[in-house]
């Protein structure tokens, strides 16, 4: 078996040799007959549509964008949309697995706890790889059907190349999308908050089964809304 912990060496090792075998080669005999058939036997990862016997013993996990909560969510999007920077893949995933598989014990999703992180950290690195990757191909799968299927067009736009943009001033509209961008997930809490900043902490806790309709509706909302007041703005020049 291979574990998270030393797929995450073993990737390490083979960078800095660039070759399989020449990293094989530096084991002993035994050693190495015992990696060459964990390695066969491992790779490539086969996909599974159900997570392990190992997974569901020893965390609980969130393998659904409803099942997360909002601030959890926000987190998770950051690292798939390249917000959060890592030294590199590993620990991306690393952290990503952290915050879908927690300790055993956790009812509600909380990350405050260093020692205890620690911990987790610990257990997801001693399991088999192919199951931690399992967890996230899973979590993954079901992000992409909710948020641009089920849900298209909630969080991230869909945008319609006839759709004709008001022109603005190239520098005024850059510095407009770096503000939206910076403040996204901000201004999504400061939303569903009715901008009430004692609220927020329970509007990051909230249920994505929660937040996705609600967020649908306001989308919606906006669109006809806006709609709206296009047209009533081109009466308004006739």
């Amino acid at each position: 078996m291979i574990t998270f912990g030393k797929h995450i060496e073993l990737f390490k090792r083979f960078n800095q040799l660039n070759d399989i075998e020449v990293y094989l080669q530096t084991l002993g005999l035994a050693e190495r007959l015992e990696m060459t058939r964990a390695i066969e036997e491992t790779y490539p990862i086969k996909h599974s549509e159900s997570i392990s016997k190992h997974i569901k013993d020893n965390f609980s996990y969130t393998l659904d964008v409803e099942s997360a909560v909002l601030g959890q969510f926000i987190m998770l999007e950051q690292i798939v949309t390249g917000k959060t920077t890592f030294k590199d893949d590993n620990e991306r995933d690393l952290a990503f697995a952290k915050l879908i598989l927690r300790p055993k014990h956790h009812e509600d999703f909380d990350n405050e706890d260093i020692e205890e992180e620690k911990k987790n950290q610990e257990m997801i690195l001693a399991c088999p790889v192919e199951d931690v990757y399992n967890a996230v191909n899973i979590y993954l799968d079901n992000r992409d059907f909710v948020l641009f299927k089920q849900f298209s067009g909630v969080f991230y736009e869909v945008r319609d190349d006839k759709e004709e943009e008001e022109e603005q001033d190239v520098e005024d509209k850059t510095s407009e999308q770096l503000f939206s961008q910076q403040w996204y997930w901000y201004s999504i809490v400061r939303r569903l908050a009715n901008e009430d900043v004692t609220k927020y902490n329970e509007i990051y806790m909230l249920k994505m089964s929660t937040v996705l309709p609600e967020m649908s509706y306001l989308a919606q909302r906006d669109k006809i809304e806006g709609a709206l007041n296009r047209r009533q703005q081109a009466n308004s020049k006739l």
